[in-house]
Parts: C-alpha cells; structure tokens; sequence
C-alpha cells in the first residue's frame, strides 16, 4: 500500500465502493486524474470528483 493512501480523506460507503470497484485505491484514483493526493488542492480536487462520481444516479 502507497504511503500516499494514509493521506485519503474520509469517505462515504458510496464514494469508498466507487474508488475500490474502479481504482483499486486513493493513490490510483488520484493519479489517473493527474492529481496528486500529497497536493491539497490536487486533494479536494480529488474528493470532489469522487462526490460527483457518488451523486450520480441519485437524480
């Protein structure tokens, strides 16, 4: 496991599914976004797209 996973903010059961199902981990889920998840903005950046990820098919 990456350092880098000790740097994942807390997460929904939904958002935490989505980020194992499809990217194995934070670190990965960061970088094919090009984020970095040691960057802060790169960070909520990260967090954010996770959300929107989660939210859809709630509508």
């Amino acid at each position: 496991m990456p350092a880098t996973n000790a740097l994942q903010p807390p997460l929904t059961n939904k958002e935490r599914k989505i980020l194992k199902s499809g990217f194995g981990d934070w670190t990965n889920f960061c970088a094919s976004y090009g984020l970095k998840p040691w960057d802060r903005d790169d960070a909520a950046e990260a967090k954010a797209i996770l959300e929107a990820m989660a939210r859809q098919g709630e509508e």
